[in-house]
């Protein structure tokens, strides 16, 4: 039996990123860029306002020229004209005279700030010109309200690194430089196959002795969270050959992860069948509960359609559901993040902590990791572990989002103390 720190060292070192490939930018969200991205252009591309407001002149608002204006000392400048989104100003703003101007529009010649229409008393027409503005303001300074040219990102400059994933916000701002097609790095697919004679189909009722499929659904599910391709493989029943036949298939995928038949029963098949397949253990066993049982090996060469020379990861993960689960989050997801591209240098990053919400008692010589609540009060991270009533609880682990983790040896903890966690998306 092994540290986890030894089990995830063990998983970077066999996970090897997938090649590059060209993909449409709508098709680019979720990977991980291959190559650095560089902007064509300046944004804004102009001095830009801010606001919907006047162009104006700074200096139009001293106090020497607001003493100047005869009246009620608010200033009054001629509008020359109005520049709407799309438009750009066709005059220069001279002393007494500003544009009215959108957000987003070039700011015209002349002028060095804005201001606001909400600090516009009245416009009234005159003249040939598009009337006259009286300001409520007098306090007016030099850039207010103005976006400089390339404040955003200028031409040339890096904008977006190598082994950065694609999410929403980098899908903009890969638009807005230009690229329709982004050089990034392919996806792994993963292969899944749940084990076991009592296991049925969702759709059915399970008879004496059954149970339904939730390991299948769950796993496909957190391996499409992690930018996976998922190739479902059905269920494998406890008969070596049929296993066998199946988990060769699965071997022509990236990672091939099976559920079940791992750990020390009659019909835990999975290991033996596994080395009769040429896959190479690396490690069985980890410091972990729940998940001790779980198997990792290696398929050196090449298998079925993937590229030449490479290798299948197998991850024997225990039948139990939450079992099941927190090791596909602790050790699957390390393997998927590295296969897709990430930068994994050092794959046992320091976990977060909190404190303890309430009395927790720990039993057991593993290092565990409990389902939690975690929630942010004014005084900080609070976690809170859930009602779980162990690894075949996948109610209980519905209520979390981390997994509290308490150092082997078990003990008494109380409220306030401070636990590491590690989050759950």
């Amino acid at each position: 039996m092994i540290s986890i720190e030894q089990a995830l060292e063990h998983v970077i070192q066999y996970a090897v990123p997938k090649p590059a490939q060209s993909v449409p930018l709508e098709k680019s969200l979720g990977h991980v860029l291959w190559e650095d991205i560089f902007s064509d252009l300046d944004a804004p591309p102009h001095d830009q306002s801010l606001v919907d407001g006047y162009a104006v002149r700074s200096t139009d608002f001293c106090p020497r020229a607001i003493r100047a204006q005869e009246g009620s000392g608010n200033v009054e400048l001629e509008i020359l004209e109005e520049v709407t989104a799309g438009n750009i100003p066709t005059c220069r703003v001279e002393s007494g005279r500003t544009i009215r101007v959108m957000t987003g529009v070039h700011v015209p010649e002349g002028a060095d700030a804005v201001v606001m229409l909400e600090d516009v008393l009245w416009q009234r027409e005159a003249g040939l010109s598009l009337g006259v503005a009286r300001f409520a303001t007098r306090e007016v300074v030099a850039g207010q309200n103005i976006m400089p040219q390339a404040t955003s990102l200028h031409r040339g400059q890096r904008v977006l690194p190598s082994r950065k994933r694609v999410r929403p916000a980098e899908i903009a701002l890969l638009a807005q430089v230009g690229r329709t097609d982004v050089r990034v790095f392919g996806r792994p697919q993963v292969a899944l196959l749940p084990t076991g004679d009592e296991l049925v189909d969702v759709g059915f009722l399970p008879g004496p002795g059954k149970i339904r499929n939730s390991n299948g659904p769950m796993l496909a599910a957190c391996a499409r969270q992690f930018g996976a391709e998922v190739l479902d493989l059905g269920i494998g029943r406890d008969d070596r050959e049929p296993l066998r036949a199946v988990m060769a298939q699965g071997l022509s995928a990236d990672v091939l992860v099976i559920s079940g038949g791992v750990s020390a029963g009659t019909l835990d098949l999975v290991p033996e069948v596994l080395e009769d397949l040429g896959v190479r253990q690396v490690f069985h066993k980890v410091n972990l509960k729940p998940g001790k049982p779980l198997w990792f090996g290696v398929a050196d060469g090449v298998q079925g359609d993937r590229e030449a020379g490479g290798s299948t990861l197998v991850f024997g993960l225990p039948g139990n559901p939450v079992s099941s689960f927190v090791c596909f989050q602790l050790f699957v997801s390390m393997a998927l993040r590295r296969l897709g591209g990430e930068d994994l240098r050092e794959p046992v990053a320091p976990r977060p902590s909190a404190r303890l919400a309430r009395p927790f008692e720990v039993r057991g010589d593993r290092v565990t990791y409990a389902p939690a609540r975690l929630d942010w009060t004014e005084a900080g991270a609070v976690l809170d572990p859930v009602v779980w009533h162990g690894s075949g609880d996948i109610r209980g682990l519905v209520d979390a989002n981390a997994l509290a983790i308490f150092p082997e040896g078990g003990g008494h903890y109380e409220p306030g103390e401070r636990i590491l966690y590690h989050p759950l998306d």
